[in-house]
This record gives structure tokens, sequence and C-alpha cells, in this order.
């Protein structure tokens, strides 16, 4: 039996995950999952080792959450919580693989009892598939490639009858939230809450128009919009933002945020960017959540073009960046600071490189890793944290859009459209920086169709009018903003 060693306060960012799952304990909105389709032989008593080493190795894998006197607190464990989950699925259809991959990725956590499994699943002697699956309260996306390399550089050690060989562990976790209360304390820390404080004195969140009103209570229910951005916008992305003097990241928001302006009609807004606040080596191979949701503000007028949002959402992003050491949220207590947001992830750069899943493909390419082939299978997740999250994919094959949201909210078709405004914008902002916002046409040749389609038939498109008149009306508000 487990024996607690000692209870620790919580960062910042894991109150707010602490909050989140005690409003909607059964979502599964904050699992951040990453599956694998691995062909070879695999020895599912190796595999098993391999856990529980990594659970051994990583403190926050043997932390459980609770709350003592009122507080919620994070308690460590010394030996690990979680050991394999193997299923057989004996010769069942590929994409009965791939459904039992999805379903072991998002089956809700109990926070008190563990936060992370791993799933073996077997289809045949030589085809199966590894689910790893973290609670965001101690992961993020950095994270999910960390633990799978531990688990398969762990295998291939137990596999050949050795211990695993890692990096030893200079930091931990305990001392970065130690680090976060000193530092939010002190004198730097409290300036840097007022700094915060002035950037975004007199804005808002940003507000889609939706399709329903919010809910009093979120029930962390969301769906995905995925899109393979056109080659042209890709490959231009670089020297258009290389021209306009910032990172390609930097230009990519402002083109989210011109869209946002397009839609909502505000001129003055808030929206999230997700930023690393991980440093130094000696947190590079730690598992946990080392994040800062920044408000980056954005203001816009008649005249602004893609040049020059892409300079303001440069220089906001770096000046937040200057202060990613104090979390924003402590420096507006109960205050909603954003309700969609924007994060890149290069997948190029996570070690092993797993290619991405093409867009409507299952499984993404194999490559050799741990004696085994393994390819990334496609699963939703991250899905209604909030109205609309926009992950940036970006590899050397491409760039791909993922558009999850708030299905309480926001109706599939509703992020359709704002996903094709996302492609138009982006393509004029990439053919020429200079063009202003305010002059590209959002509406595609089917969307002007459907408009003059409408008559007496009822019907706008494929939206009867007695049935979707919500859907209808936020078309409208953001025709009104194009």
């Amino acid at each position: 039996m487990s024996t607690a060693v000692r209870a620790l306060p919580l960062t910042a960012i894991q109150e707010s995950m602490w909050t989140a799952y005690r409003i909607a304990p059964d979502s599964a909105a904050y699992n951040i999952v990453m599956p694998l389709r691995l062909r070879g032989r695999v020895d599912p008593a190796a595999m098993d080792a391999a856990v529980a080493s990594v659970g051994e190795r990583q403190e926050l894998l043997r932390s459980v959450f609770t709350e003592q006197d009122g507080r919620p607190v994070r308690v460590v464990r010394e030996q690990p919580l979680v050991r394999l989950e193997f299923r057989d699925l004996d010769g069942a259809d590929e994409s009965r693989l791939f459904e039992a991959a999805e379903e072991a990725g998002a089956r809700p956590f109990r926070l008190e009892a563990g936060t992370f499994r791993v799933v073996l699943l077997r289809r045949a002697d030589d085809d199966w598939a590894l689910v790893t699956s973290a609670h965001h309260i101690v992961s993020d996306f950095t994270s999910r490639w960390l633990l799978v390399r531990d688990v398969l550089d762990a295998y291939a050690g137990h596999a050949a009858g050795t211990a695993p060989t890692w990096r030893p562990l200079t930091s931990s976790y305990s001392e970065y939230a130690a680090e976060e209360l000193r530092y939010t304390a002190s004198d730097e820390g409290l300036r840097a809450a007022e700094e915060w404080r002035a950037a975004m004195s007199g804005s808002a969140p940003a507000e889609l128009p939706l399709d329903r009103p919010r809910p009093r209570v979120r029930s962390l229910r969301g769906a995905t919009v995925v899109r393979r951005l056109a080659a042209e916008s890709a490959d231009g992305l670089g020297p258009a933002a290389h021209t306009a003097g910032v990172t390609p990241f930097a230009y990519l928001l402002s083109v989210f945020q011109a869209l946002t302006h397009r839609w909502s009609g505000q001129d003055d807004f808030l929206l999230g960017v997700p930023a690393s606040a991980r440093s130094g080596r000696g947190q590079r191979d730690l598992i946990g959540c080392f994040l800062n949701t920044m408000p980056v503000r954005a203001e816009f007028g008649p005249d602004t073009t893609f040049r020059s949002a892409a300079a303001q959402a440069g220089e906001r992003v770096m000046r937040g960046m200057l202060g990613v050491r104090h979390p924003c949220g402590l420096a507006f207590p109960d205050t909603v600071l954003f309700r969609a947001a924007l994060f890149l992830v290069q997948m190029d750069r996570m070690q092993p490189p797993v290619p991405n899943v093409p867009p409507g493909e299952a499984v993404g390419p194999s490559i050799p890793y741990a004696g085994l082939d393994i390819a990334l299978i496609d699963v939703p997740q991250q899905e209604g944290q909030l109205d609309l999250l926009l992950r940036i994919e970006q590899t050397p094959d491409g760039v791909t859009a993922v558009f999850s949201y708030d299905t309480d909210v926001l109706d599939r078709a509703s992020v359709e459209r704002f996903a094709d405004g996302y492609e138009r914008l982006l393509a004029a902002a990439v053919r020429d920086p200079d063009t202003r916002v305010a002059d590209v046409e959002l509406a595609g040749a089917a969307d002007l169709d459907a408009l003059l389609a409408l008559g007496d038939s009822g019907t706008y498109g494929d939206f009867a009018f007695d049935e979707s008149y919500d859907a209808f009306e936020s078309f409208e508000n953001a025709w009104d903003h194009r």
C-alpha cells in the first residue's frame, strides 16, 4: 500500500485545473493524450516494468490531489500509483484498435486516486497500440512527449534485460512550485502583477458570436474541426513574417486576432496564449504543467493592416514573455481574462520526432524507435476547455489548424465557417502583409450563393430557420463585421 510522504501546495495553473475538475469531474477536457500504433513484437511484461520505472522517476506521476483545510493540495506517494493496463483485442478490425485507443485516452481521471495511465492494446502479435494519457494538472504538451519517450526508453531497456538509461533529474516540480510562491510574493513579483494589470486595463475578453447562451455550469464537452492549411499559405508564412519583422507564431496569432475582430466587432479585446514557464536544464526532462496562459491584447482600427497587426502581436507576446514567471491569473482574481486562445506545437522539435497525422487519416507515418515502428494515432483531445481553442501544429510537411470548441455554446457549422475565415484571412495576409484587415472578404462563393438563395424556401443553406435561428444569427453577426 502506498504511503503519503508529504502534502504540497499547488501552482497557480494547477489550482485552476483543480477548480475545473471539481466543477466537472467526469469531463475528459483536460486529458492530454498521445496514442501510438506499435508494429513489431511487444513484451507486455517489459512494458509493465517500464511504466513502473517511469512512475518511480517522475514525482508528479506519483501524486494525487485532495483538499486540506479548504485548500487543494498535492500528496506525493512513495511508490508508483499506476501499472500498465493491458487489453487483448484478439484480431479485431483495425478500426476497433483506433476506437479502443480513443476510449483509453478519453476516460476521465479521479485526481484523488491518480493522474496518468498507460494502456497497451494488442490486435495481433505484430500490431499494437500504446496509449499514454495524463491530466493537464500534471502535464502539458511537452510533457506528453516526455512521458512517451521515458516509457519507450525504459521499455527498450527492460526488454533487453537492462535498466533504463535516462539523464538524472536535477530538479523537481516541488522546487518549481516553491519558487513560484516565493517569486509571486516578492517585490519583483508584485511589480510584475502590477504590470499585468496595467497592460490589460480597459480591455475585455473577446466574445465570439455564440449559437447558445453560456450555461450557468459548463459541461466541459467539446468537439474539433481540423484543417490542413493550403501549401501556399504554409510556404508563404515564413517570408511574410520575416517581412513584417515578427516570428511565424506572431503572424499566425495576428490573423487569429484579425478574424476575431471581424467576427466579434470588438476593436480592443483579449485572447489567451499559453506560454511555457519551463526554464533551465533542470526542468527539460521533468513531467509537469509548466504553463502560464497569457492574455494578449489586440487593438484594431479601420486602417489596421496585417503587417501592423503582426507587429503589435509580436511586441505584446514578447512583453508578456518577460512577465511569464508571474501567473497572470493571480493579478486578476475571480476575473475571466479570455474565452478563446491560440497556441503553437512544433511537432518536429519533440523527441521522439513522431510525424503528425495528416487531416482525415487515422494514423500517421511511422518511424523506428525502441526496437519498434511507431506512428501517432489521431484522437480528439482538449475539447471544451474554452469557447474556442486553436492549436497550430507545425511540421516539415505543412501546417495544420485544430479548432477545438465548447459544444455548450457553438455548433460545428459555426466553427467550420470560422475555420474558413481563418484560411481566407491567412491567405490574404501571406500574399500581401500591407492589406487592410477590413478589406478582405470573409464570405466565400458558397456563402454568397446561400445568401442569394434566401427566399420562400425558408432555409439558409443547410439550416432550417425554424430549427437553427441561433446559428443563422451567428453567421449574420459575422457577416456584418466583415
